[in-house]
C-alpha cells in the first residue's frame, strides 16, 4: 500500500512549478494519506486533472470516483452515485470554506460512527468524533483553499483499517511557531515535537463564549466590543495533535504527520520517530490509520474513566 509516508519518501524529480515527479501515481492501492497530500499540492499548483496525466483505466477511474476533479476545482464528471460516502469513506473536499469544512467533519464522523457501530468501540468513536472537527478546521484556519481531506475503510486480516488524512499547502509548523514568536525552535523537526506536546498550542482565545453571535457573511461589525462574526462552528482550540497522538497509541493505530523536512511516524507497539523526508512539505499533511482488531483489543484491555463507562453502559442499553 503507497501511502503519506511514501510518497515523501520516495525520489522523485521535483520543481518549483507545475507537474513534476511528485504528482506520478503508482500502480498499487494508495492509502488517504496519499490522495489528499496529492490533490493538496495540485490544488496549490493550480494543476487540473488533465495536467496529472494519471494512468487511465482502473486508477484514473478511482480517482474521479474520488472526487478529484471537485477537489481540483473542475466540473466533477463521474457518472455515478457516490453510495459508500459518508458510511465506507469520505471524498476528497476541498477546505475551502467554513461549510465545506463542517460537512467534511460531517461526513468523516458519520463514517466513523457506521463502520465502528459495535458497543465496545463507543469510546474510541467518541474520542475520534471530538478530534476530527479540530483536525479539520485547523487546517482550514491556516491552509485555506489548499486543505483537502479523506477517509477510508478496507480489510485487514481479521477486520478492517480506517485512515483519516487531511493536508495544506499553507505556513507549516515551524514557520506558524515563529510567526507566534514561540523561543525555542531550531527546526522542522524540533516544531513538529513541540505542537505535539499536550497543553502546547499556537491559538489564543479572543472572543468571548458569551459575546453576541452575527453572520458569517457580515460585511463590518455593527455592534463593535459586543458582537463577532462566526467563521466556524468547530471551535478550534488548537489541542487537536496531542489528543490525536494520545488516542493513535491508545488503541495501537498509525500516526504520520509531516511538515518542511520532516515526519513523525508513530506505529503500534514502537516508540514515537521523527524522520527526515526526501520531498519537503510546505505546510502539514497527516494520517492517522486504525485496525478494527486493535480498537477493540485496546478497548478491552483498559479500563474507561466513570464518565466512558457510563457511556459504554448507555449505547448498550444498560441500566
Amino acid at each position: 500500500m503507497f501511502g503519506l509516508a511514501n510518497l515523501l519518501h520516495r525520489e522523485s524529480a521535483l520543481a518549483d512549478a507545475g507537474r513534476d515527479g511528485f504528482f506520478d501515481v503508482p500502480k498499487d492501492y494508495c492509502s488517504p494519506g496519499f490522495w489528499a497530500a496529492y490533490v493538496a499540492r495540485a490544488r496549490a499548483r493550480e494543476l487540473r486533472l488533465e495536467d496529472l496525466a494519471i494512468p487511465p483505466g482502473d486508477i484514473l477511474g478511482y480517482a474521479r470516483a474520488l472526487g478529484i476533479e471537485r477537489a481540483l476545482g473542475q466540473n466533477d464528471t463521474y457518472p455515478h452515485e457516490r453510495r459508500g460516502a459518508g458510511a465506507n469513506y469520505s471524498p476528497l473536499v476541498l477546505l475551502e470554506s467554513p461549510e465545506e469544512t463542517d460537512h467534511a467533519t460531517h461526513e468523516i464522523n458519520c463514517c466513523i460512527r457506521q463502520l465502528f457501530d459495535e458497543p465496545e468501540f463507543s469510546v474510541f468513536v467518541s474520542r475520534m468524533c471530538e478530534l476530527v472537527g479540530d483536525l479539520l478546521d485547523n487546517v482550514w484556519s491556516h491552509g485555506k483553499s489548499t486543505g483537502v481531506s479523506m477517509a477510508q475503510k478496507w480489510k485487514s486480516d481479521d477486520g478492517f483499517c480506517f485512515e483519516l488524512a487531511v493536508a495544506d499547502c499553507g505556513l507549516g509548523f515551524l514557520r506558524e511557531l515563529r510567526r507566534v514568536g514561540i523561543p525555542g525552535i531550531a527546526n522542522d523537526a524540533d516544531a513538529i515535537a513541540w505542537c505535539v506536546e499536550k497543553g502546547h498550542s499556537t491559538k489564543k482565545k479572543t472572543v468571548d463564549d458569551w459575546a453576541q453571535r452575527l453572520p458569517a457573511d457580515m460585511i463590518g461589525n455593527p455592534m463593535p466590543g459586543i458582537g463577532h462574526v462566526v467563521e466556524s462552528d468547530n471551535h478550534h482550540l488548537g489541542l487537536g495533535l496531542a489528543k490525536l497522538v494520545e488516542n493513535v497509541e491508545r488503541f495501537e493505530g498509525w500516526l504520520w504527520l509531516a511538515s518542511g523536512t520532516s515526519i513523525l511516524v508513530i506505529r503500534p507497539g514502537r516508540d514515537r520517530v521523527i524522520q527526515d523526508i526526501r520531498v519537503p512539505w510546505p505546510g502539514v499533511a497527516l494520517a492517522c490509520r486504525f485496525d478494527s482488531t486493535h480498537v477493540a483489543g485496546r478497548t478491552a484491555a483498559e479500563p474507561a474513566d466513570e464518565f466512558e463507562d457510563i457511556l459504554s453502559q448507555l449505547l448498550r442499553g444498560q441500566p
